[in-house]
């Protein structure tokens, strides 16, 4: 067989692999809403880390991030801001939100938001923004599986060809076992991944200086790339404050749904200081593979191709078919969530707030549709952007970073009033999509435009919720009085304990 024939039977059987986890862990019978969405509520520790990381580590890190380096350097090391501080956001926000889900049921942000603030219009706007952001993810996901099998057959799987066959892939999975299939393969992508993308760093190191010392390759850099290891002054504005703009990691619907679906509060804790950890060790053989593409394989015509192309070049075929099985778990583990998130927003808040007498089956095929043709779309968009992948990413993340305001408000301030989420969310939304393509406003001062949205949305929130009405005072009760009753209890335990 040739190389690019071993290449892809090892990545067939990957995909053969995770489509029989989604069989595996089909319930039997009818499904309720609150198993195929959230999976009952019941996800531990172990699975809760490897789907949370998996979640987020998509395309972005695995062709993204090393696409972003190889071209701009190690300025994109801004994002490592993101990794330490947005796991933070775990608890703030991930605790008070899984009390509240468990006492009420709430499955959805939009569920959650709309109650506190006695509004179905709000409801509807934060679904509506939440699936209007997922899409140019979801493009980025499918159009990275495109990406990775056109290069690792060196082009006779087309890039369409490839982004169908994973558009296929993953919606059999999805549409044979919800949550329990996402969490699960998530978990299997996850573990597979670390460990690949640390074999395929240190592969490239000894092949191509030798050792797997980086010393030389940061010298080669040094040397013949200057500027790709220095951040220039110019970027220090972005630097500094596109962490903020990446909180919404924590916001963004598939990892937010997490929060839902974790047996306990502990879980929660833990996942806030363990992700950290992954979420920066994944980097560190990203940048290895970046930076000795930029040596010794420079003016690739696209970027998001160096780890794929690198394999290619200086490993052998098994070895490339396990870390190309690895670029597309971390690529099938976001689209997953995306997707599966994307059907609940629609299901949850869209059709079954809509019709709420509708019943748990009609409610579940409805979302098994929307599933079908919201990745129908992302597809077709794949194939007509040529954007690095991180850029898709960063302006999904920022749109979506725009609910919190008006979350923060449910969980944490008595003083926000519905027409101030409303009016913070449509102000926070129209900003980010101003200053991220109209070119007489983009990006001022070199700030991101997820953080000039939040800006703007904050104010907003904050100024017009002091003139209108507060929710009323029992839905005050329902959330402040309920979690200042469960931190008391907690204190409680504390001090006895």
């Amino acid at each position: 067989m040739e190389n690019w024939q071993i290449i892809l039977v090892i990545v067939a059987l990957y995909c053969a692999l995770v489509i029989g986890v989604g069989i595996s862990t089909r319930t039997k019978g009818q499904s309720s809403l609150q198993d195929y969405f959230v999976g009952n509520r019941s996800l531990g520790a172990f699975v809760a880390f490897f789907t949370y990381v998996a979640t987020f580590h998509s395309s972005f890190a695995f062709i993204g991030a090393a696409g972003q380096m190889y071209s701009s350097g190690i300025r994109f090391f801004a994002t490592f801001t993101s990794c330490v501080v947005s796991p933070l956001m775990i608890y703030i926000i991930g605790r008070p939100t899984w009390y509240l889900g468990r006492r009420y049921n709430y499955m959805t942000q939009g569920e959650l938001v709309g109650d506190y603030y006695e509004s179905k219009t709000l409801r509807y706007m934060v679904a509506i923004v939440s699936l209007v952001f997922l899409i140019p993810y979801l493009q980025s996901q499918i159009a990275a599986g495109g990406i990775i099998f056109e290069t690792i057959t060196e082009g006779r799987v087309s890039y369409l060809a490839g982004c169908v066959i994973l558009y296929a892939v993953i919606i059999s999975y999805i549409l044979l076992g919800g949550f329990k299939a996402v969490a699960w393969t998530d978990t299997i992508q996850g573990i597979l991944m670390i460990l690949m993308i640390w074999v395929a760093g240190g592969v490239v190191l000894v092949r191509t200086s030798g050792s797997l010392s980086w010393s030389g390759l940061m010298t080669a850099m040094a040397q013949q790339y200057p500027e790709r290891v220095m951040i220039p002054v110019e970027y220090w504005p972005t630097y500094m404050t596109s962490f903020i703009s990446l909180f919404g990691i924590s916001i963004y619907p598939p990892s937010f749904q997490r929060f839902f679906a974790v047996k306990d509060p502990k879980t929660l804790k833990w996942l806030s200081v363990t992700t950290p950890i992954y979420l920066i060790f994944f980097y560190v053989p990203i940048m290895m593979i970046a930076f000795a593409g930029v040596v010794y394989m420079p003016g690739l015509e696209r970027a998001d191709q160096v780890v794929p192309m690198m394999l290619t070049q200086y490993a052998s075929p098994i070895l490339v078919g396990l870390v190309m099985a690895g670029a597309l778990a971390a690529t099938m583990s976001s689209t997953d969530s995306q997707l599966h998130s994307a059907s609940s927003i629609f299901t949850i808040d869209l059709y079954k707030g809509m019709r709420p007498g509708v019943s748990d089956g009609k409610a579940l095929f409805a979302g098994k549709v929307f599933i079908v043709v919201i990745s129908a779309v992302a597809l077709i968009l794949s194939q007509y952007t040529s954007t690095l992948i991180t850029t898709i990413v960063t302006i999904a993340l920022g749109g979506c970073l725009q609910i919190l305001p008006a979350l923060i408000g449910a969980l944490y301030w008595k003083g926000g009033s519905k027409l101030g989420a409303i009016s913070g969310l449509v102000t926070g939304v129209a900003v980010v999509v101003i200053t991220q393509y109209v070119p007489a406003v983009k990006t001022p001062l070199g700030l991101s435009s997820g953080f000039w949205g939040l800006v703007c949305n904050l104010l907003v929130f904050l100024v017009v919720s002091r003139l209108t009405p507060k929710p009323s005072d029992a839905s005050i009760q329902k959330f402040h009085g309920y979690l200042e009753e469960v931190n008391r209890q907690c204190d409680e335990r504390a001090v006895k304990g």
